[in-house]
C-alpha cells in the first residue's frame, strides 16, 4: 500500500536499511508505484530491515565503564543510555538527547505531547509531514498535522502519553497494553479491549491512536455510572470504593 502510493527512494533507506551501502535500486525493482516490487538481491530477503545498531549505539560517549568493586544493585545509578539513531549519510549514531520532539497541531490547537525523550527515536521514522499545498492547514500555516505522514502521535483520550506507555521497546507490541493503565471496564461501562477500536480489530474505523469518546457518542458522554465507579475504585491500588 505504502509502495502504491509514494514511489521507491534512496530516502526510504533513512529508517528501512539505514546500514545498506547502496541505492534503493540496488534492492527493490521496479522502481513505480505499480509494482509487483521484489527483492534484486535474494540473499537479503530474510535480513532485518532495522537491526539493533538502527537503534542503538555500541560504544558511548563519557568515561570508560569499568567492573564495579561490589554486586551490582538497582539502587545505583542506572548505565548511560545507548538509544540512538543511526544516520546513513553521516555514518554515525545521534543519541536520544540531541533529537527533538516536533510541534504537531489539531488544526490551529497545539497538540500536547509526552515529554518522554525516548519519543524522538520513534519521529524518525514515524514521523508528521507539512500540510499540503492547497489544505486549510497550510493557508493558516498551522503547521504539520497530528496523524500525517507515518505520524502516530497519540490524541484524543490518549493524548499525552508516551509511546512507550502502550509499545514494547523491540517489538512494538501492544497487547497488554491496556492493562498497564485501565481498569477492565471504561467510563461507560464497556470492556476497553472490546470497544470498537483498531485495538479489539484491524478493520475498526477508530483508531486507538486517536479515538475520541464522541467517535461512539455523538450525542453526548454519557454520566459515570455507580457500578463503573465502584469497579474502577476498588481495583485501584491505594483506594477504597468510597473513595
Amino acid at each position: 500500500m505504502h509502495n502504491a502510493e509514494r514511489r521507491l527512494a534512496d530516502d526510504c533507506l533513512r529508517c528501512h536499511g539505514m546500514h545498506f551501502n547502496g541505492a534503493v535500486r540496488d534492492l527493490v525493482q521496479p522502481q513505480n508505484t505499480t509494482g509487483p516490487w521484489r527483492i534484486v538481491r535474494s540473499n537479503f530477503a530474510d535480513q532485518p530491515t532495522i537491526p539493533c545498531m538502527a537503534c542503538h549505539q555500541m560504544h558511548r560517549e563519557g568515561s570508560v565503564q569499568s567492573k564495579p568493586a561490589t554486586r551490582i544493585s538497582a539502587t545505583i545509578p542506572p548505565a548511560a543510555d545507548s538509544l540512538a539513531i543511526f544516520d546513513r549519510r553521516e555514518q554515525m549514531h545521534f543519541s536520544v538527547s540531541l533529537l527533538s520532539l516536533p510541534q504537531l497541531s489539531d488544526g490551529a490547537r497545539p497538540v500536547k505531547i509526552s515529554p518522554d525523550q525516548r519519543q524522538a527515536l520513534c519521529y524518525q521514522c514515524h514521523a508528521p509531514r507539512q500540510p499540503e499545498t492547497a489544505t486549510i492547514a497550510a493557508a493558516n500555516h498551522w503547521g504539520p498535522q497530528f496523524g500525517s505522514g507515518d505520524d502516530r502521535t497519540p490524541v484524543g483520550v490518549h493524548e499525552g502519553i508516551s509511546c512507550l506507555a502502550c509499545h514494547a521497546g523491540h517489538n512494538e507490541n501492544a497487547t497488554a497494553s491496556c492493562k498497564t493503565c485501565h481498569p477492565q471496564m471504561s467510563h461507560c461501562g464497556v470492556d476497553v479491549e472490546k470497544m470498537d477500536t483498531t485495538f479489539a480489530s484491524a478493520k475498526s474505523a477508530h483508531n486507538i491512536h486517536w479515538v475520541r469518546c464522541t467517535d461512539c457518542h455523538q450525542h453526548g458522554i454519557p454520566k459515570l455510572k455507580a457500578a463503573v465507579q465502584h469497579a474502577q475504585n476498588a481495583s485501584l491500588p491505594g483506594t477504597t470504593a468510597s473513595e
